[in-house]
């Protein structure tokens, strides 16, 4: 069956690159030849596979999924995408449907024209430099099926370069709705974001689905950081319960430079998140942070990679879940730290909290050092509701479900709190608040204090 999918994708290549509008003679394209060769070589993902031991693919079977290849904003306005919008915040915003940029939907403003922040399209029709040095140069395709799909189909996403020097004070949003009103949709996007020496820049990926019809997103994002760079790098997925998604973020980084990452994952029938960092240079920083709250009978997948190729940097990794009636999720993160990648600090923790006995998580924190002169733990922990804490709140008179309701707005603040922009922060409050019905979403600030002070830990 699943043989069926790739027979269908390797006959759609032919149809896809006729109707790049002279696009197909570009070098992006001749990289795009070149990743369609290694998909061709490559099998679907199976469950026998350790990287994929606790996720199955049959979707790819049970939907016919087809391409989007062109504008399809025409029946969308900025009323309707109004509900996806983030409240109160200052932000330029880049707006893709089914993975296709809208010029009318998105609003970009820069002072300075050395910024460059368009379209992945408009950067390969003018041949951008960069875009070609970096495309599919990060986030391999050689040997992971997905990755070649998308370098092999991508048509359009977001090229973002920043010069050096650059302090950007207003997030960049990148949003991405899927359209399934008329049937189900698969789109490739392709982000390449390069940011230069001593710049500074803050990101956010929000999705989406409008329409019944399944959605499938395979995305990838190449985030390349210079010397010295800071990058704040938000990603929201709080889609419908028709949509699936596999994702792969590639990070990076060189001397100095740091990226903090916050992945937060709310709804969606099947999440798969591959999150890689690569020290290429010391004294660099990687922060990586997660927070998944599943229900229904939801996937999620988060697999992490941290590659400590070089001596003196440090990452930080920690992510908690939440899981209700009957989803499943799947952790998998590794740490690598290579023979000469001494003075190394790595730090690795999956949380999780189970609400149902039918709701599963399977944790696999890993550590491969080869170093010795390194700073290393990992550890995950998985159990219910801590009985402690509901006592306590329950002599205060406060009932069952509301008592639930804050002990899991405070387990996922810890994670929250790490974001950055206010104005997203208190989005995402909001939006977990309205799933656990707790009325006041900023209440879950103070109960950290409250449970230190009685002795509970969260």
């Amino acid at each position: 069956m699943n043989l069926d999918f790739k027979n269908k994708m390797v006959n759609e290549f032919v149809d896809f690159s006729n109707k790049l509008n002279g696009q197909g003679s570009s070098r992006i394209h001749r990289i795009r030849e070149l990743a369609f060769e290694s998909f061709k070589k490559l099998d679907i993902p199976t469950m026998k596979e350790e990287e994929w031991r606790f996720t199955s693919l049959n979707f790819l079977t049970k939907n016919d999924f087809s391409f989007s290849h062109t504008q399809t904003d025409e029946n969308l306005s900025s009323e309707d995408i109004e509900q996806f919008m983030i409240k109160d915040i200052n932000a330029n915003i880049l707006v893709f449907i089914n993975g296709i940029y809208s010029e009318k939907l998105s609003r970009i403003s820069y002072p300075r024209d050395e910024i460059i922040v368009e379209s992945f399209s408009t950067a390969e029709k003018r041949n951008a430099p960069n875009l070609i040095k970096h495309f599919a140069s990060h986030a391999k395709y050689e040997n992971n099926f997905f990755t070649a799909m998308n370098s092999a189909f991508a048509k359009d996403g977001v090229y973002i370069n920043i010069p050096g020097g650059v302090y950007i004070d207003e997030p960049i949003h990148i949003m991405f709705i899927t359209d399934s009103r008329k049937g189900a949709v698969l789109s490739n996007p392709h982000n390449v974001i390069i940011v230069g020496k001593c710049s500074q820049v803050k990101l956010i990926e929000t999705y989406h689905t409008i329409g019944d019809n399944p959605a499938f997103t395979n995305m990838v994002s190449e985030i390349i950081l210079d010397f010295a760079t800071n990058v704040e790098f938000s990603k929201i997925q709080n889609d419908k319960g028709n949509s699936y998604y596999i994702g792969t973020t590639q990070v990076t980084q060189a001397k100095n430079s740091s990226f903090t990452s916050a992945n937060l994952s709310l709804s969606g029938k099947f999440i798969r998140n591959n999150m890689t960092t690569v020290f290429t240079e010391e004294n660099a920083e990687a922060n990586l942070y997660g927070f998944y709250f599943m229900k229904n009978d939801d996937f999620i997948d988060n697999h992490t990679s941290i590659d400590h190729a070089v001596p003196n940097c440090n990452s930080n990794e920690f992510y908690k879940g939440i899981l209700d009636d009957k989803s499943k999720a799947v952790f998998s993160g590794k740490v690598l730290v290579r023979p000469d990648a001494q003075k190394t600090n790595a730090y690795q923790t999956n949380k999780n909290i189970l609400l149902t006995d039918d709701a599963k998580i399977h944790t696999k924190p890993q550590l491969e050092i080869y170093a010795d002169d390194v700073k290393c733990s990992h550890g995950a922990t998985t159990g219910y509701f801590d009985k402690e804490a509901m006592f306590y709140f329950k002599a205060r008179g406060i009932d069952e479900t509301m008592a639930k309701s804050l002990l899991l707005n405070a387990y996922a603040s810890e994670i929250i709190e790490k974001i950055k922009i206010s104005a997203l922060r208190d989005d995402i409050k909001r939006q977990v608040a309205e799933r656990l019905t707790v009325d006041d979403i900023y209440f879950c600030d103070v109960l950290g204090d409250v449970f230190e002070n009685a002795g509970i830990k969260i």
